[in-house]
């Protein structure tokens, strides 16, 4: 008899248990809001092997995102400033001052960047008697200095607005360029990165990532560069704030250099570490 009613207990405390419902996917976007600042930190160390000599760089820089109302409902207006940049011997990068330039753009909730601008100009002031032609190269490269660092103000992903869930991937393409003009030096890069949800831990989720590129350069001494670059690493996003606290990726990349005048074609390794931390001040 006491068996049949351990059983009927069982049965009945069975009956009201709550059923066990599979976790759906979980679905992610930035929650960026007005008035928000963040701090961005991206560390690098480049170690580049030319003509069997070895040379290691190191530099930090950091960068303040203020957050205000974007031009629609879903977006938000993002002013960026690089507040500071040290190399590996604690000092700023040669006579450019990068916290002149300011960056300008709008973010979707998915992370969609839309009309990108920038005002300043990082370059010390040209010699009131430099030829128009030397002013004119003068003020491309400052233009480009300032397109190369927008890539690395803005460097969020796009996420897919459908759920994931772990296992799941989803990749970004981006083409990046700079120069033109038919003056100096001009380059075009295609990047592809594939992040692939590991885990959810605590409202943290955890993805792998690996990147592909491909960078074609015009006008270096004359010549031009191919260089194709493979890395891998991972990144942190956090569910409840809406932002990736961390990205690291290692990557290896190779240069072919041709028609230097004066110079044998010339084979470049670059193996690089590069980290981003985002918190909210």
């Amino acid at each position: 008899m006491n068996r049949i009613l351990i059983v009927v207990f069982t049965v009945v405390a069975w009956g009201f248990m709550p059923l066990a419902v599979p976790a759906g996917p979980a679905h992610f976007q930035y929650k960026l809001s007005p008035n928000q600042v963040w701090i961005g930190t991206m560390s690098s160390q480049t170690e580049t092997t030319f003509m069997g000599k070895k040379d290691i760089n190191r530099s930090k820089s950091i960068i303040e995102y203020r957050v205000s109302k974007g031009p629609k409902r879903g977006w938000i207006s993002l002013i960026a400033k690089i507040k500071s940049q040290k190399t590996g011997s604690g000092q700023s990068g040669g006579q450019m001052d990068l916290s002149k330039l300011t960056f300008f753009a709008d973010m979707h909730t998915s992370g969609e960047i839309r009309n990108i601008r920038h005002e300043g100009n990082p370059m010390p002031p040209p010699d009131p008697s430099m030829p128009p032609e030397m002013k004119a190269m003068y003020a491309q490269s400052s233009n480009m200095m300032a397109e190369a660092y927008k890539n690395m103000v803005f460097w969020f992903p796009e996420i897919p607005e459908d759920g994931l869930m772990p296992g799941d991937e989803f990749d970004v393409t981006r083409k990046m360029g700079m120069g033109g003009g038919g003056m100096g030096m001009q380059s075009q890069t295609v990047m592809k990165q594939v992040f692939t949800l590991e885990e959810i831990v605590e409202g943290l989720a955890y993805f792998t990532v690996k990147d592909r590129s491909i960078t074609k350069t015009e006008g270096i001494a004359g010549g031009k560069a191919n260089t194709k670059t493979a890395g891998k690493g991972e990144t942190v996003f956090d569910i409840e704030i809406g932002m990736w606290t961390d990205l690291t990726v290692k990557s290896r990349s190779k240069v072919k250099m041709s028609g230097v005048p004066g110079m044998a074609n010339m084979d470049q390794e670059v193996l690089s570490i590069t980290k981003y931390e985002m918190e909210q001040k």
